[in-house]
């Protein structure tokens, strides 16, 4: 068995070598289908961890109007914190947004010492058990009939509100639009590497022809026959494969860190768990191209 696979291998090989232009066609095309397939996981794996990043910090805020009635607040916030959806409900007074406002403005604080009066509103801050409850929570604010007196903007309360699951919502539409679009391009690019790999496959089957009919006078079997050429597709594909694990290792490794570190407050991160298994996935991915480009070629052109 160990001589059956040397040969295997070696013909492969030399196989690949007779046919290097459509070879390397074959390699570039799997190595782009490839890469972008691992770029793809990868992005949505960290647009993911944004997106959950977003999320947590989703919130509600209510912005209350001058002089509103003690009474009514604390019954609005009574009420909030009754349902079990709300994690905690948070009250800011003018003075205390001010002091917020003042701490965010840190390297511009003459915009601040400039303003005469306080225009900021008081608030009720919302935490949510679940952030994907957000829409509810709001409905619910809404239906308050105490909500309409203590909103800043009593003629259109909804106004008063403020909660960024619009951010959120954005943000799944935009990964689904780049979903969709990386897809089209992998099943193009997938269905060119089958086509390389069926070109080259033939052509290697037509080079050898004579050696094939030789074979089959003296009664070799069919995946004796078969073989080499099946492995010389799945060379292809690991060595596109390989490549395309090299390009994202060096990507991750200096351009990862640079778009980190201009952009600190988003998690640009991929745990090494996650990379191995889009390492895997490629490999396998690889594997599989190269399997099923030399069967098809091999039923097509080779009658054993």
């Amino acid at each position: 068995m160990a001589i059956n696979l040397g040969y295997f291998v070696r013909e492969s090989l030399v196989s690949f070598r007779r046919n290097w232009v459509m070879s390397l066609g074959a390699i570039i095309t799997i190595y782009l289908s490839l890469l972008l397939v691992g770029a793809s996981i990868g992005s949505s794996v960290v647009v993911n961890n944004i997106v959950q990043s977003v999320e947590d910090k989703v919130s509600i805020r209510i912005f209350l109007k001058d002089g509103a009635a003690p009474e009514d607040v604390e019954s609005l916030q009574n009420a909030l914190l009754k349902d079990e959806r709300v994690k905690g409900v948070t009250y800011t007074s003018k003075e205390q947004a001010l002091e917020e406002l003042k701490k965010t403005m840190e390297d511009s604080p003459e915009i601040v010492d400039q303003l005469d009066v306080n225009p900021l509103p008081a608030s009720l801050d919302v935490d949510l058990e679940d952030p994907r409850d957000v829409m509810d929570v709001v409905a619910f604010i809404k239906a308050n009939p105490t909500f309409p007196n203590v909103a800043d903007k009593p003629e259109e309360p909804e106004k008063s509100l403020k909660y960024g699951q619009q951010i959120v919502n954005q943000l799944f539409t935009f990964t689904r639009i780049l979903r969709t679009i990386g897809v089209v391009f992998i099943a193009m690019l997938a269905v060119i590497s089958l086509i390389f790999i069926n070109n080259s496959i033939r052509l290697a089957i037509y080079a050898r022809r004579k050696e094939i009919g030789i074979m089959r006078l003296v009664g070799a079997s069919n995946w004796f026959i078969r073989t080499p050429f099946l492995m010389e597709g799945v060379v292809q594909s690991l060595i596109g494969a390989l490549l395309t694990l090299g390009t994202l290792g060096l990507v991750n490794l200096y351009v990862v860190p640079i778009v980190r570190d201009q952009l600190p407050f988003l998690p640009f991160s991929i745990s090494g768990t996650v990379a191995v298994q889009i390492s895997l996935l490629l490999v396998i991915s690889g594997i599989v191209i190269g399997v099923i480009g030399s069967g098809f070629a091999l039923r097509r052109y080779l009658k054993v």
